[in-house]
């Protein structure tokens, strides 16, 4: 089984590695984002915190938001596979589904942090201080969150039978994933309804945990961290429950693509 789950990671190892329009594609994205929204746009817009540049909150945002579309979108080559019949033939050999489903989420996941890697050394081009230390304490939160957004991708791949389907799909869930998630905005003063919406978001967890990893390396005190974090009852969530939330999420959206590829057809 070990050696199923290699064989199929290693193989969406190397089509990624392949695609170059894809790699130098998806490395633009956040640029761009960074640039025009970041830098651009940051003049205009202002946090309730005068001391925090928007580029610097921002910053955070757009690598969760640069996982959420690599990482999820990856599991499109499920239906790539399904349509030019490479998928059926993995299904009828004695191979366990489940190693098929993890090995895409394993491909899934380490393309998108393999792509995100160049985006984080952006850092510095706004005004973010890059250190190993802070590096360190990134690569495990965005090694899960990429875990995480993999799985769900392969959840829903594992349900649809065309290209075509799995594009809207896709637009259909990321757009309030990332929307509600804290990405581009503070998740304070917010109506009832949609603050609701954003505590019972998983992602909203893991960008916060992304950004006060950031935070607690810049000369920002605590207080302003703590300001812009999400709260439960009026009290500031820890960010060992933040990590928690998104490794519970991790497993059983890994439990639940390995249930639903092993009922696929």
């Amino acid at each position: 089984m070990i050696t199923a789950i290699l064989i199929i990671w290693y193989r969406d190892l190397l089509r990624f590695w392949r695609n170059r329009i894809r790699m130098v594609g998806s490395f633009i994205f956040p640029i761009l984002w960074l640039l025009v929204f970041g830098l651009g746009l940051s003049a205009s817009l202002t946090l309730p915190v005068p001391e925090l540049k928007f580029v610097m909150f921002l910053f955070p945002g757009i690598l969760a938001q640069f996982l959420i579309f690599t990482s999820m979108f990856s599991a499109i080559t499920i239906l790539q596979d399904r349509e030019f019949g490479f998928l059926k033939e993995i299904l009828v050999s004695p191979i366990p589904r489940s190693a098929v489903a993890i090995g895409k989420i394993l491909g899934g996941a380490t393309t998108g942090f393999i792509n995100l890697l160049p985006v984080i050394l952006l850092a510095p081009a706004v005004d973010v201080r890059l250190s190993w230390a802070m590096i360190a304490e990134l690569i495990p939160a965005l090694a899960l969150l990429s875990l995480a957004l993999s799985a769900l991708g392969v959840v829903i791949m594992s349900k649809l039978k065309s290209l075509e389907s799995g594009q809207y799909v896709f637009q259909f869930i990321m757009f309030p994933l990332v929307m509600l998630s804290g990405a581009f905005f503070p998740l304070r003063n917010l109506p009832e309804w949609l603050n609701i919406l954003t505590k019972l978001n998983p992602i909203s967890y893991a960008v916060d945990l992304i950004r006060r990893i950031v935070m607690n390396h810049q000369d920002i005190s605590r207080d302003v961290v703590d300001f812009l974090s999400p709260t439960i009852d009026g009290r500031v969530v820890s960010m060992g429950f933040e990590f928690a939330v998104v490794t519970y999420f991790t497993i059983a959206l890994i439990i639940l693509a390995s249930y639903f590829f092993s009922r696929s057809d």
